[in-house]
């Protein structure tokens, strides 16, 4: 301790400043190189910042894209809900449209019931009728042997050709009302037809995958009804007796789009006959003929009768002959549908596979049938082609009354067991 006070005291000789000089240069090396060591720290501090800076910048460019592909999506998916919705009313639409058909198919096979029904009952009438005159021609005959015996069998004799002759008339009425009953029967199994057409392509157009509920099939029951042809051609003189009717101008309604041998026949019942009284119809007017006729809410409109009819009115007025009643059968060898059991759907598929008139059906192969079936999905496979080439080879040769006489024996298309 004596000596450090020592160096203090004699802190003016030249070894004291020699110390001090040193010390000084040893401060100022140490401050150089903590200068030299903070300058090294300083670059790699900004080095190390600058490369956080580029990753921010990286992660702030990164998070740009994510936001524009989420405002992407978001559109996306407001795109598809706006969509879905579209798509949710317009299957809404067709599930309302076929439970109308269906309702509509419905009362058409309740009208042919009953149609049937009254034809049996007609035919049993008649039946009994012709027995009731089998006697009475054979009271007749009795009678005119025994007119010459007793006076008291003349008043007798007057009194059964009376009953004799009002059992003629109700049996001409009768015969008539048949005759009626038979045309609208028909009418109704061609305008069921259109019916079960018009189901099938209402059901081929839904977009929106969905399980589809049971749809019913409608078809004809085998025909039960009396052969006309052989009650006519019976020896029977009172039903060649004719009744006179009404006769009205009458023009084929059928020309008119959307009118077919059904609503045709309606339209006669309420008294419309021609493509005048049609090209007159107002908002009121087709309103009360579409309630009358039980026709679609909106389509005399949708298909435009009104100006459809005034079309033909006209040309019926300049060229009358333009006019003619269609055919009683298809002329059109391309349309498959005539066939039972091929609809719009799989006539299309029919001719894309090369199949394009009734020829072609008729001389084609169940193997390839089932191939071009097969090939168009589990929805078609299940389809029965076993009567198609059999009906397709009636109708190339104009065989009609054999090929309705076929169809009859059939349902959907298929034989029945």
């Amino acid at each position: 301790m004596e000596g450090f006070q020592d160096l203090f005291t004699n802190f003016d000789t030249q070894d004291s400043y020699a110390i001090l000089a040193i010390m000084f240069v040893a401060l100022l090396f140490g401050m150089l190189i903590g200068f030299l060591l903070r300058a090294t720290r300083i670059r790699k501090l900004k080095k190390e910042l600058k490369e956080e800076k580029k990753k921010l910048s990286d992660s702030l460019l990164q998070n740009e894209a994510l936001l524009a592909q989420q405002t992407e999506l978001e559109t996306k998916l407001k795109q598809a809900e706006y969509n879905l919705a579209t798509y949710t009313d317009k299957l809404n639409e067709l599930e309302k449209d076929k439970a109308k058909l269906l309702k509509d198919v419905y009362q058409v096979n309740q009208s042919l019931e009953e149609v049937q029904t009254s034809n049996r009952d007609n035919v049993s009438t008649i039946a009994t009728l012709k027995d009731d005159m089998i006697k009475l021609k054979l009271e007749n005959s009795q009678l005119a042997k025994e007119v010459d015996q007793e006076d008291q069998q003349v008043d007798n004799m007057a009194q059964m050709q009376s009953l004799y002759n009002a059992t003629r008339k109700q049996l001409t009425t009768f015969e008539s009302r048949l005759t009626h009953l038979d045309e609208e029967n028909e009418v109704l199994k061609g305008e069921l037809a259109e019916l079960k057409s018009a189901q099938e392509a209402a059901a081929a157009v839904e977009t929106v995958e969905k399980p589809a509920p049971p749809i019913l099939s409608f078809v004809d029951e085998p025909d039960t009804e009396p052969d006309l042809d052989s009650l006519t051609k019976m020896d029977k003189p009172v039903l060649n007796e004719k009744i006179d009717i009404e006769e009205h101008e009458r023009d084929d309604l059928t020309l008119i789009n959307g009118i077919g041998p059904f609503i045709e026949t309606k339209l006669n019942d309420i008294g419309i006959y021609t493509y005048q009284q049609i090209s007159e119809f107002d908002a009121e007017k087709i309103e009360q003929v579409t309630r009358d006729v039980a026709y679609f809410p909106g389509r005399i409109k949708k298909d435009d009768w009104v100006g459809q009819a005034k079309e033909l009115a006209s040309l019926k007025s300049k060229d009358p002959s333009a006019l003619k009643k269609k055919a009683s059968h298809p002329t059109n060898t391309a349309d498959l549908k005539i066939i039972e059991g091929i609809g719009p759907k799989i006539e299309q598929l029919l001719k894309d596979g090369g199949i394009n008139n009734w020829q072609d059906l008729a001389e084609a192969t169940l193997e390839r049938l089932q191939e071009i079936l097969t090939a168009a999905g589990e929805r078609y496979r299940i389809h029965d082609p076993n009567t198609w080439s059999n009906q397709a080879t009636l109708a190339a040769a104009g065989k009609w009354d054999e090929l309705n006489q076929y169809q009859d024996e059939l349902k959907g298309g298929r034989v029945v067991e």
